[in-house]
């Protein structure tokens, strides 16, 4: 149990010898009593001391109680105080009330049996004031920030079946444009017009865990925002799950300059694949060219470095392979709208070659990706769930599968491994927050899901539409 600190009252009279008396009985119920025989010794002693409570006598030689309590409140400080009055004087006692004395007792036969119980009911009265002054003070400051946050944010009910929201701060409103009464009270649904992909904020929720989910939200002006949601939940004190609090994070200059960052990167990898095809490349077809005349005219000769300079030729060869797959490493993914199917099934083949795992790619019908930026997150991304599904799932099969549903492209990599262990699943790691990291800077959405009987499914959608081939193209 927690005990309160004893409380300090400053007793206020010029009775001495009552004061004594007062100061004794307060001792004996656990506080600390100081007294003070006029009013100019209790303002003295309050320039230093802080008392929890003031018991004041109306009547003082040197000035009566209500110019004590105005010398006290022109100094700019408060004190609570309880008043004491001879027998006749109630109605001025009554008047101090006014003025903000918490009781008052009159000084009659029962005065010093009750004092203790009065005094105890009004510290414990203080204290509770101050507490919940406190309290007050916490809350005015959490909503000032709440508030004047550049975050939106949402409070929404645990309501089956549909959350209802309570709260909206100004940032939400201006992120949004919906007025804060267009959606107090209502449910969740009624950010439909504004929130791309609602239902997954809604189909989340249920986890009961803090979450993060990434959709966009337009503006009732058209505008449209990249959003980042947290959603974290509130709980009683039984642990129920009462309230969801949401925090929706504009990420839109983010994520452009992160797609930003992407291109020059694949810009400049694609500049340096370049350079060592039609450079590096070049050259060292030249050498291996003037090393197979060289060693022609050696043999021909019957001269002795004949042989050494086959060798030479024979590794010169191996160092153009090399370059070239270091180029075609470097930029993947050719500019062509048929580039990323092309490069998907020579992904699979090399694969399936590599590590002896039977590895298709699957297109029908064909789909075209003319944005090559796109086209090199979704390769990029196919070939991290390869690596992944090889590396730590076994399987026999790997089927890679590009096609476009309606308004959508998708891209799925399936296996029928042992699947990616919980812990890397928990923790997004093993090359997972990079799969993540990509599709979130095309906008695209990243999911991985469990295979029956076993095996894992790693599903990429983007809802933009890709134009499908026709036998023209």
């Amino acid at each position: 149990m927690v005990h309160s600190p004893p409380a300090t009252i400053l007793i206020v009279d010029d009775d001495r010898g009552l004061a004594r008396l007062i100061e004794k009985a307060l001792r004996r119920q656990g506080h600390v009593a100081v007294t003070a025989a006029s009013g100019k010794e209790a303002i003295a002693w309050l320039d230093a001391g802080r008392p929890d409570l003031i018991l004041l006598d109306l009547k003082l030689a040197d000035m009566g109680g209500r110019e004590f309590i105005e010398r006290v409140a022109r100094s700019h400080r408060q004190f609570p105080f309880l008043v004491i009055t001879g027998q006749g004087d109630e109605r001025v006692a009554v008047e101090m009330m006014k003025r903000g004395a918490l009781d008052y007792l009159v000084k009659d036969s029962q005065f010093l049996e009750l004092l203790p119980a009065v005094v105890s009911r009004v510290v414990k009265q203080v204290e509770q004031g101050r507490k919940l002054a406190a309290v007050e003070e916490q809350m005015r400051l959490i909503e000032a920030a709440v508030q004047q946050a550049r975050d939106a944010m949402l409070i929404s009910t645990d309501e089956k079946p549909e959350p209802r929201i309570v709260y909206a701060n100004p940032a939400f409103v201006e992120l949004t444009g919906l007025a804060a009464p267009d959606v107090l009270g209502h449910g969740l649904s009624v950010l439909g017009p504004v929130v791309q992909d609602l239902e997954r904020v809604r189909e989340a929720l249920p986890r009961g865990g803090p979450l993060a989910i990434e959709t966009t939200v337009t503006h009732t002006s058209g505008a449209r925002r990249d959003v980042e949601w947290q959603l974290n939940p509130v709980r009683d004190r039984r642990g129920r799950l009462t309230h969801w609090i949401s925090i929706q994070r504009d990420v839109t200059a983010r994520k452009r300059l992160e797609a930003e960052l992407l291109e020059v990167s694949a810009r400049e990898q694609r500049r340096i694949g370049q350079d060592l095809h039609d450079g590096l490349g070049q050259h060292l077809a030249g050498i291996e060219l003037m090393s197979r005349v060289l060693a022609q005219k050696l043999a021909g000769s019957d001269h002795a470095d004949a042989e050494q300079a086959a060798r030479i030729g024979k590794h010169v060869r191996e160092a153009i392979a090399q370059t070239r797959a270091l180029a075609r490493g470097l930029s993947p993914v050719a500019l062509e709208a048929q580039g990323l199917m092309a490069a998907l099934q020579e992904l699979t083949a090399s694969t399936g070659a590599l590590f002896r795992v039977d590895c298709a790619f699957a297109c029908d019908p064909p789909v075209l990706v003319e944005n090559n930026q796109v086209a090199t997150q979704f390769y990029r991304i196919a070939q991290e769930a390869i690596t992944n599904a090889v590396k730590h799932g076994r399987p026999r099969k790997v089927l890679v599968t590009l096609k476009q549903a309606p308004g959508q492209l998708e891209l799925s990599v399936a296996d029928d491994g042992a699947g990616l262990p919980a812990a890397a699943r928990e923790h997004a790691g093993m090359g997972l927050r990079i799969m993540n990291y990509r599709a979130g800077t095309i906008g695209a959405h990243l999911e991985l899901r469990r295979r029956q009987p076993a095996g894992t499914l790693v599903v990429c959608t983007l809802g933009t539409p890709a134009r499908p081939a026709h036998p023209e193209d």
